[in-house]
């Protein structure tokens, strides 16, 4: 049976490279609300992000649905910032049967902090789509995300040094 993989992490913190390695493993969908909200840049700006994740969510996961009807296993790399959200996620998924494994990525603010230089560098190239991480991004993210504790999270991963 096909199962629903949910990264948590907050931004920059290697989601989409764990994401790809898991797929080098074992054939998988990865689903992005950034690769989507991305996309759509150009008509949806950016002070708008908040407002159309929900929907893209919604929309991601009416796909993961038909991609694990289909017999594929999905990956979302979304984050999944915080506890509420994540209780909400884990109490609609164990009602609707859908098997899952929650995969949290651990990283020190040290390498936290080369990763995030390393993203813009890459940004600033034209190398990735990825969103830049200035300040105030920066500041943002560590004001809402919410660390998982243990009994939250399936597989803990933390990236070495």
């Amino acid at each position: 049976m096909a199962t629903l993989h949910l990264i948590c992490g907050t931004i920059s913190s290697g989601k989409t490279t764990y994401a790809r390695r898991m797929m080098d493993e074992n054939p998988a969908l990865l689903l992005s609300v950034d690769e989507v909200t991305l996309a759509l840049s150009s008509v949806i700006p950016p002070e708008n992000h908040d407002l159309t994740t929900p929907l893209v969510k919604q929309w991601l996961m009416t796909k993961a649905k038909e991609a694990m009807a289909a017999g594929l296993d999905v990956i979302f790399d979304w984050g999944f910032w915080k506890k509420d959200e994540r209780a909400a996620f884990e109490q609609a998924l164990t009602a609707e049967g859908i098997p899952h494994v929650w995969h949290y990525i651990d990283i020190s603010t040290k390498r936290w902090e080369a990763q995030i230089a390393k993203r813009n560098e890459a940004v600033q190239r034209g190398e990735t789509s990825a969103y830049y991480v200035d300040e105030g991004l920066k500041e943002k993210c560590v004001s809402l995300f919410e660390p998982p504790c243990r009994d939250e999270i399936d597989i803990w991963y933390t990236p070495e040094e």
